[in-house]
């Protein structure tokens, strides 16, 4: 692929789509940090590597202004000022070079002060990325409405990690459009309870359903009054780490086209030869008909 077209994709706005429920990270230029966690590991070391090098260029080219105040034994036909730039930023004393006045000994220390944050803020990085807990959840395609209006509306969701989410609670809400008056619309965010809002442990899968009773939203407001208003379900889960303790958060949005009505989910569960109870994360989308 050539670099301009790299360049002319990664120059695109970034898109976000239902299959993937997190902001990619060449659009977090405004968070630098959430940025940095999600970049892919060569291209986080690709990204340190080039801060390190525009500090030694930047602070190269300004000793340069000053170069008959600086001594230093030059390298593969390099300025005395990049070696001691370079030196000064990566080593713990000026070594064989030197400095005789005032504007080029300010930039030494700067250099000093500047190549310690950096490493400082490099080092906090590479901390972050290594301790983030991740365990990401594969939610449903679609959701599963058993009848229409008295039945229960469910979604599921399964991951492949071994560990365990602690004090799992679940959550579930409508988001839709009203028009609280004439020409004036208002996005109304409407709770819908779950028969099963929290867990002490959450290991591979888990389903979740809402019942439909007089008192639900969906029931309340209709399908198609949804549909019309831009209605979008959202379900969010919230735990921790077994191991580390640390906060788990994920969140997933349906649309109401996703709702799939007369169905139910099939079985992910089934036993082997040896009776033990086997998870077949494949079969995530596979769904029955209500009979």
């Amino acid at each position: 692929m050539r670099l301009s077209t790299v360049l002319h994709q990664l120059s695109l706005p970034a898109r976000r789509t239902l299959d993937h429920q997190r902001s990619p990270w060449t659009s977090l230029w405004r968070q630098p940090v959430s940025m940095a966690m999600r970049m892919p590991w060569p291209v986080f070391f690709l990204a340190m590597t080039l801060i390190y090098l525009a500090e030694v260029l930047i602070f190269a080219l300004a000793f340069q202004l000053d170069a008959g105040h600086v001594e230093a034994d030059g390298a593969m036909g390099l300025p005395a000022s990049g070696i001691f730039a370079l030196q000064n930023l990566f080593s713990a004393s000026f070594q064989s070079a030197r400095v005789d006045s005032p504007f080029t000994l300010g930039l030494a220390a700067a250099q000093r002060i500047v190549g310690i944050l950096t490493t400082a803020m490099v080092t906090g990085l590479f901390f972050l990325r290594f301790t983030q807990v991740d365990s990401p959840l594969r939610f449903s395609r679609q959701l599963c409405l058993s009848s229409w209006p008295c039945g229960h509306l469910s979604c599921r969701f399964v991951t492949a990690d071994p560990s365990y989410w602690l004090k799992v609670s679940y959550t579930m809400a409508l988001f839709v459009d009203e028009e609280i008056e004439p020409g004036l619309w208002q996005r109304r965010v409407h709770p819908l309870p779950l028969l099963n809002p929290s867990t002490p442990q959450l290991h591979v899968t888990a389903v979740l359903t809402h019942p439909l009773t007089p008192e639900s939203p969906l029931v309340q407001l209709g399908l198609d009054a949804i549909a019309r208003g831009s209605g979008a379900l959202m379900v969010l889960v919230e735990g921790s780490d077994e191991v580390t303790g640390s906060s788990l958060l994920q969140v997933h949005h349906y649309r109401i086209e996703d709702i799939l009505q007369g169905r139910a989910f099939a079985d992910l569960v089934s036993t082997d030869s040896r009776g033990r109870r086997l998870v077949a994360l494949e079969a995530l989308d596979r769904t029955v008909p209500i009979t």
